[in-house]
């Protein structure tokens, strides 16, 4: 790196060197405890790397499932692949769909977890009709 005028080599700076690379790839690539996933519906999730328990590649669909206690992340696109290689070496830990190279990102809540939601919602809502009541 040159210095502006000067012709003096420029020392990169610890952003230089670290910070996150500018790239036009659908997934941001930085070392963190978490990963996020925007799904197309508008939600993020976010899970702890260490509590993923399983991953699935299909190269012919192109589709990645990464399972988490409360559901499995599926994505899809001609880029999955390579997404999956960054997120395995803990360095993607964000995605977002850009419907060209990740067509797509959906969570499939599993069903102990629905459950659950469904539990908390009526209790809430049963809550609510008390108090105005």
């Amino acid at each position: 790196m040159m210095n502006g005028n000067n012709g003096q080599t420029r020392v990169p700076t610890l952003k230089d060197l670290y910070g996150p690379k500018q790239s036009s790839l659908p997934w941001e690539e930085h070392q963190a405890e978490i990963v996020r996933f925007w799904t197309d519906s508008g939600d993020c999730w976010g899970f702890l790397f260490h509590h993923a328990s399983g991953t699935y590649f299909s190269a012919k669909e192109q589709r990645l499932l990464i399972d988490w206690p409360l559901g499995t992340i599926v994505v899809t696109g001609p880029k999955t692949l390579e997404f999956y290689e960054q997120f395995s070496n803990h360095r993607a830990t964000l995605l977002r769909a850009d419907g060209k190279d990740i067509l797509s990102v959906r969570m499939h809540i599993n069903s102990e977890t629905q459950a659950e939601r469904d539990v908390e919602t009526i209790t809430q809502a049963k809550e609510w009709e008390d108090l105005s009541s």
